[in-house]
């Protein structure tokens, strides 16, 4: 006689509802902690942040530079030292780092921080920057690495 015929159908009915069970379970307890993990990384408190997800804006003749970040403390009344995820973003370039103190009132924004510069043609990596001027001139500072693409070539600097 065959074994699986002569087991009881009951039991095999009640030990497959309890497999059941079991797994259903386990993943919703994997889907409500991945929830719970997206909540909390969404909600970012950030107890110490005067200002949080701060956006401000350069504002010259030729264009208007946008500056997000995730955090930002006021250091007086005119200057905002900005962290985490720093973005220097307009029409012609892009500028991401760190840490960056940004004065309102000059319209200057300056940082001791790796810095990446982003252009069509150009990339400037470097130790940090300073933007003057209402945003015409950026000076970077300290060792940089400059990439220049010209057509099919490439040009790598160390300066």
């Amino acid at each position: 006689m065959n074994f699986l015929l002569s087991l009881n159908k009951k039991y095999i009915l009640f030990f497959s509802i309890i497999l059941f069970l079991i797994t259903l379970l386990f993943f919703s307890i994997n889907y409500i902690y991945s929830l719970e993990d997206k909540l909390v990384d969404n909600f970012n408190i950030i107890p110490d942040a005067d200002i949080t997800e701060p956006r401000f804006a350069i504002n010259n003749e030729n264009e208007k530079i946008f500056v997000t970040a995730k955090v930002g403390n006021f250091i007086n009344d005119d200057k905002i030292l900005l962290e985490k995820n720093v973005l220097f973003k307009s029409n012609n370039f892009s500028i991401k780092t760190e840490t960056v103190i940004f004065d309102r009132n000059q319209q200057t924004a300056s940082s001791n921080s790796k810095s990446i510069f982003n252009s069509k043609n150009t990339k400037i990596s470097s130790e940090g920057f300073n933007i003057y001027d209402n945003g015409k001139k950026i000076q970077f500072l300290g060792k940089a690495i400059v990439l220049l693409k010209w057509k099919f070539f490439f040009i790598l600097l160390y300066v």
